[in-house]
């Protein structure tokens, strides 16, 4: 028999135990002396991970924060190259390692297996560099016992990375040898962190400062607050030390012109002695008390600062200089105490106390480094800024500024609470990003992440991944469907799409099997442990589902998403070359849009449930018009004429309205009808978007009924409005081989826009340039321009209102005049 082979590449503390039941998990601090007698002359590249997570440093500089999010099927590591940080002489390595236990329901945002470790693997390095830094006993480990993640914080239900570093006494760490794991690496056997190196780029950094303080309490005037914690004019900052007298107490509310993800370090001069302390509450707005913490809030003017602040906390007590651990993690440790949170933190505002006891404080800054995926905005959107379109650049720049937010190591759905990967959420996110910068990196990533999340048991993915503690929502399995499909429109990827047609049939198939044999719809009867949500209305609290589909055991919008989704999976399934299973997608959805008509429509509308018991006063909704649109059950001037009734305000309040997240529906549903509908509805449409401005929202709301979270992703849809809609480019075919562009002229009297087309796996995309200016006369002067990387000329369809399709192909600037009276003519193409 073969020798049995072993993975030692990870190693963790050998007495680290998971029995602590005050904490969501500990710190556990790795590190290493390095002597150099000649530097390397090569990249010193090592791979990295951890579980949960990890910063490295090197002679006191942050080099690396890893790994991304992960889970059983999936584990990330970095590779990061040290050379440039290393010295002749002495070199000091630290990891600092946050561990998430395992055996609790706490910090829900990430993954972890049920055992902690840190990985180091040279990666192509000459001796003695491999011996010296791979993972073995010759690292040194201590594990932070005093410093807690809290679990009871009200305004922390998911995350659970807040600190709590006012345990009393001196800190003294106990430095041991670290243990090796040795895992069985043969006969099929393996670590249980399936290594994968991360699959996006590393995120972005950049600084800030504050630029408003509000509410000081404090025996010091405000003008000195000020003077060290607000840029001068110049945007240069004062750099002068500000003093805090023993045995007093300061508290004041600090802004920054956005809503906020970043990294914070709070520098102090270190005190003689320790015991004063910092207490730093984080929030979103100004808000009067909420009326269930943390899920539903009462907000109004954001800004309005004679309101409080609420929101999780870290607290942090001074060791002061009789208590230095020297851990490497920034310099001139002996002289300044800094306190810088782990994990990145959310905030639009930042309540500080600070409590001086024995000895005097001296603040010499805090610094704002903003974190968050590498976002690389190609995309614009100007129009004429006349009366009735002043807005119209603040949606565009919040729409980005919120997605950009809500983009990290995964798509979030809100980055101050949850910080979850939803598959409803991620698939309008990742539309609007290939529309931004036609990027699909983050997006590749949470479509194989939800992949991996399926349950063969169940037959459905989970509702968000990675994630520690599993949800099943059956619809999202839906939507990650089409996210999928939006992806092959996009790219044209045959080969990444086709791996997903296993589980794509599988979730289909569960689906399918709840089928009621008499009448053709699926049930909603779903078993124990699943929630059939579908919106945040007022009318569907507490859990976000019709009452009509519980009352009659039948949901109009689950079925009529089921149809939407099978004709777009039947579209990848048919370029795909797997034809009979498309075609068999398509009879399905014939059945059962046959069945919607016959038992969820009463001769005018479309009731939530079926129309036989339907109450007139409770179960209509505006979601199910626009999801029988959607999915086809009702097409044509008929179609029309539904959403045309019950957009009119008299019939409104018939209708259960939908809130943000399905608003980006809404609109395909007017698109889809055609006619003049879109147009009509369009500027009306984004009042709700333009109250939030004007209630100082610097990013999208989650929802106007409980206002929990000030920033959602699935709220920026004008940025696929305005590019797809008003701009009017998308794909004709997928993978942008060919470009339909259908301008809404009458939407702006002047516009310049700049679309993404295509990209990719970080790749640049083309931009299509689109200008418009109306003169005088009512006629419209268009130019459509395609700068491109190659030399090849991409077919455009021209699709305008009253006119026959028409496409141009061999040119790469078309220029021409749309009038009221004369239609199209052609004046130059080149």
């Amino acid at each position: 028999m073969a020798a049995k082979q072993v993975d030692s590449d990870w190693m963790w503390h050998p007495h680290f135990t998971e029995d602590r039941s005050d904490t969501a998990g500990l710190f556990v601090h790795f590190r290493k002396t390095l002597v150099v007698e000649g530097l390397p002359t090569t990249p010193l590249k090592i791979q990295i991970s951890a579980d949960t997570r990890y910063k490295l440093y090197v002679n006191s500089q942050l080099i690396g924060i890893g790994p991304v999010k992960g889970d059983r099927s999936l584990w990330f590591f970095d590779v990061l190259d040290l050379a440039p940080y290393l010295r002749v002489g002495e070199n000091k390595i630290a990891v600092y390692v946050l561990r998430f236990f395992y055996a609790t329901r706490h910090a829900s945002s990430f993954p972890r297996l049920p055992v902690g470790g840190l990985m180091i693997r040279p990666l192509e390095c000459e001796e003695p560099w491999t011996t010296h830094l791979q993972s073995s006993s010759s690292w040194e480990t201590a594990i932070n016992s005093s410093t807690i993640l809290p679990t009871d914080l009200l305004e922390d239900d998911f995350l659970h990375v807040y600190e709590d570093h006012s345990a009393s006494g001196p800190q003294h760490l106990k430095w041991v040898s670290a243990q090796v794991h040795e895992f069985q690496d043969s006969t099929g056997l393996g670590a249980p962190w399936k290594l994968s190196q991360r699959m996006i780029p590393p995120m972005r950094f950049q600084s800030i400062a504050f630029n408003a303080l509000h509410n000081i309490q404090s025996p010091l005037p405000c003008t000195a607050w000020e003077e060290i914690l607000l840029k001068k004019q110049d945007g240069t900052a004062c750099y002068k030390d500000l003093h805090l007298k023993a045995q007093t107490s300061h508290y004041l509310e600090l802004e920054v012109e956005n809503h906020t993800t970043a990294l914070l370090r709070f520098r102090f001069k270190r005190p003689k002695k320790g015991g004063s302390a910092l207490a730093i509450t984080y929030a979103e707005s100004y808000e009067d008390p909420p009326r269930l913490v943390p899920y539903l809030r009462s907000k109004g003017d954001r800004r309005d600062d004679m309101k409080a602040l609420y929101g999780p906390r870290d607290k942090y007590t001074f060791r002061g200089a009789e208590d230095i651990s020297r851990l490497g993690h920034y310099e001139n440790e002996d002289t300044e105490e800094i306190f810088m949170p782990f994990h990145f933190r959310t905030f639009r505002f930042i309540g500080l106390r600070i409590n001086v006891v024995a000895t005097d404080l001296v603040l010499q800054d805090i610094e704002i480094t903003t974190v968050a995926y590498p976002l690389d905005v190609c995309a614009s959107f100007e129009v004429a800024k006349c009366k009735g379109h002043s807005t119209v650049e603040q949606l565009w720049t919040t729409s980005v500024r919120t997605l950009a937010n809500c983009m990290h190591d995964c798509y979030e759905d809100c980055p101050f609470y949850e910080q979850l990967q939803y598959a409803m959420d991620m698939r309008s996110s990742a539309l609007f990003t290939y529309y931004v910068s036609g990027d699909d990196r983050l997006a590749r990533q949470a479509m194989i992440q939800i992949h991996n999340s399926f349950e063969s048991r169940v037959g459905l993915t989970s509702s968000r991944a990675p994630c520690h503690q599993p949800q099943i929502i059956p619809h999202f399995s839906l939507y990650w469907i089409c996210a999928i499909g939006d992806h092959f429109t996009f790219f044209g990827d045959k080969a990444f799409v086709r791996q997903f047609v296993s589980v794509i049939d599988g979730v289909l198939e569960f689906f399918n099997s709840h089928i009621d044999s008499k009448l053709q719809l699926i049930s909603a009867r779903s078993p124990n442990g699943m929630w059939n949500f579908t919106d945040w209305t007022d009318e569907w609290r507490p859990y976000g589902i019709p009452p009509a589909a519980e009352k009659t055991g039948f949901s109009t919008y689950t079925n009529n998403l089921y149809v939407y989704t099978l004709k777009n999976a039947a579209i990848i399934l048919q370029a795909l070359g797997r034809s009979p299973l498309a075609d068999e997608y398509l009879s399905r959805a014939n059945e059962v849009t046959e069945a919607l008509r016959l038992h969820c429509f009463d001769g005018f509308f479309f009731t939530d449930g079926l129309a036989k018991m339907a109450d007139p006063d409770k179960d209509y909704s505006q979601h199910n018009q626009v999801w029988a649109v959607l999915s086809g059950t009702v097409t044509g001037p008929a179609a029309q004429k539904l959403l045309r009734q019950c957009f009119d305000p008299l019939a409104a309040s018939r209708f259960t309205q939908p809130s943000l997240s399905m608003s980006f529906y809404t609109l395909r549903a007017l698109c889809l009808v055609g006619g003049d509908l879109y147009n009509q509805q369009f500027h009306a449409f984004w009042e709700p978007w333009r109250k939030q401005l004007a209630l100082n929202l610097t990013t999208w709301e989650e929802d106007s009924v409980s206002q929990r979270s000030d920033c959602h992703a699935w709220g920026s849809s004008p940025i696929y409005e305005f590019m797809a809609e008003v701009a009017g480019v998308y794909p004709a075919k997928p993978g942008w081989e060919a470009i339909c562009f259908r301008p809404r002229l009458g939407l702006y009297p002047e516009l310049n826009a700049k679309v993404p087309i295509g990209g990719g796996k970080g790749g640049r995309p083309d931009i299509a340039h689109v200008r418009w200016f109306t003169e005088d006369n009512g006629d419209v002067n268009v130019t459509f321009r395609l700068e491109t990387k190659s030399d090849s000329y991409v077919p455009v369809y021209i699709d305008l209102p009253r006119q026959s399709l028409k496409m141009v192909s061999g040119v790469k600037e078309l220029s021409f005049v749309v009038s009221l009276r004369n239609g199209l003519s052609v004046v130059n193409g080149h």
